[in-house]
């Protein structure tokens, strides 16, 4: 069961961090694109926290 909810949250935070990379692309604010990066790292950090557990 534990498999489950960790690929589930895997998936969460791997859709978020390219949700991301999209919006950084078309971002041309620079205060908001170091936002949008520290959000990325965040989001790519716990993929791959979840990805270590599966």
């Amino acid at each position: 069961m534990k498999k489950a909810i960790y690929k589930a949250k895997y998936y969460w935070h791997s859709m978020q961090f390219n949700k991301n990379r999209t919006l950084l692309e078309d971002c041309l604010s620079q205060k908001l694109k170091s936002q949008i990066e520290s959000k990325m790292q965040y989001h790519e950090r716990e993929a791959i926290n979840y990805i270590t557990k599966l």
